[in-house]
């Protein structure tokens, strides 16, 4: 059997992301990864919302309780959730950050969309390790080229804000010819940025997520060496 890795979610209060980190980890990479979270200044108790919508995805919560870094063994891998902590304590062999925003009292539809985007990391993340790849990619020319385009990056952002958008839509909203915005589609969908479906004789565009997540984690992967020199001159 394939030794875990063990990984730590780790925010400020290790009250909502974090939490919902290790119980998403718990259930859906069991196999590949060993989860715990803590906190820099952990709160008493998880985000009760956190808990509740959490169960009601039947993922199972027990046993989960805020604690501070000093309460997890040592770990492979620091997951911090995007709070800015940089856990000078924490030793790692990989060091991440999912720069998600704390959605605690933004209600639930903001906390469902933090689980869903922790889901698509937790997934990632299992993924890379299973097949031996844990550092993100460098991002191929193809999806920088697809994005390098003030049409293209246009339609990024209608389909973001929309979620799903029909041709007939673009062409409206673009103010493009057919052909034009065929090209420019034909160019996001190869790059993976994009999916396409036919609904009679129309094609539906949406973007991507976890291509874009991806995209985004491979390019602050390539900073990281420069952030933390920053880090380090700003703490001398």
């Amino acid at each position: 059997m394939t030794a875990r890795t063990r990984v730590a979610f780790v925010c400020t209060h290790n009250a909502c992301r974090s939490q919902i980190a290790e119980a998403l980890a718990r259930l859906r990479a069991s196999d590949i990864i060993e989860p715990f979270s803590a906190g820099t200044d952990p709160e008493d108790t998880p985000n009760p919302d956190a808990l509740r919508l959490l169960a009601a995805r039947d993922v199972d919560t027990t046993g989960l309780r805020s604690k501070a870094l000093g309460e997890i063994p040592a770990v492979d891998i620091v997951v911090t959730m995007g709070c800015g902590v940089s856990c000078p304590t924490l030793p790692c062999k990989h060091r991440e950050d999912w720069g998600l925003d704390d959605p605690t009292g933004k209600g639930d539809a903001a906390m469902e969309a933090c689980m869903l985007a922790i889901q698509e990391r937790v997934d990632d993340l299992a993924q890379r390790l299973r097949a031996g790849e844990l550092a993100p990619r460098t991002p191929s020319v193809a999806v920088l080229r697809a994005l390098a385009d003030e049409t293209r990056l246009e339609i990024v952002a209608a389909l973001s804000r929309e979620g799903e958008l029909c041709a007939c839509k673009l062409l409206d909203h673009l103010a493009v010819s057919q052909s034009t915005l065929s090209h420019h589609m034909k160019i996001l969908v190869e790059a993976g940025l994009v999916s396409q479906r036919k609904e009679g004789r129309w094609s539906h565009y949406r973007l991507a997520p976890e291509r874009f997540a991806r995209l985004g984690r491979a390019i602050s992967a390539l900073a990281a060496p420069s952030l933390d020199e920053g880090e380090t001159l700003r703490r001398e």
